[in-house]
């Protein structure tokens, strides 16, 4: 009788352990922050925010499903500072439609980490040059799909409601974009390099 041998069967699940841990820890910044008040600094018209820097982080030393998860958690907070204490821009949305507000607080947060990490992953040069770029292009995404996303849901009804044209939150946006997003982005940049630089040296490996 012949023997049959059964080979073991992998198992495929959705995080490793090593990247749980990264999401633990980094989700527990942004827990930290977002409760906290500490990662959101208010604003006239909106709140700036560094809770996008875990978020970043996470796609870079543990890729895309973490970076996504803990955007997640960003989004999540901003959503809930928005019941709380919300902005000018947010609290119209919230006001004219919560599911347009979850969606602008939430959605662009968890593109955060995948975009960061397609960056660095496709982008030729030298490792530090490459996760510099992500950092940067993972906080523009953040501000730019953040505020684009309010535009398109909401920008014609809150115009109607300001009694202004469209154009012009447009480019009240725009301006937004270049005084929040930009400053952001730099800071991102300055913060993220020497951290995701020791973290891989440390032993931390991209997915």
């Amino acid at each position: 009788m012949e023997k049959v041998n059964h080979a073991p069967q992998e198992n495929h699940v959705f995080l490793s352990i090593r990247q749980l841990t990264v999401s633990g820890l980094l989700a527990g910044i942004t827990i930290f922050l977002g409760l906290t008040g500490y990662g959101f600094i208010p604003l006239i018209v909106m709140n700036a925010t560094i809770l996008h820097i875990p978020t970043i982080i996470g796609a870079l030393v543990a890729g895309p499903k973490v970076g996504a998860l803990v955007g997640f958690l960003f989004g999540l907070f901003s959503f809930i500072q928005t019941l709380r204490a919300p902005s000018l821009l947010l609290q119209f949305a919230l006001q004219y439609n919560p599911f347009y507000d979850a969606f602008i607080c939430i959605v662009p947060r968890v593109c955060i980490g995948l975009f960061a990490w397609f960056l660095y992953k496709h982008m030729p040069g030298r490792e530090g040059i490459r996760v510099g770029i992500a950092a940067v292009g993972g906080s523009l995404c953040n501000t730019v799909l953040f505020l684009g996303s309010f535009f398109l849901l909401v920008g014609a009804p809150y115009a109607a409601s300001k009694g202004i044209s469209v154009e012009a939150v447009g480019a009240t946006i725009m301006g937004i974009v270049g005084m929040n997003g930009v400053p952001e982005a730099i800071v991102s940049g300055v913060i993220i390099v020497p951290v995701v630089t020791m973290l891989k040296k440390s032993g931390w490996k991209m997915k």
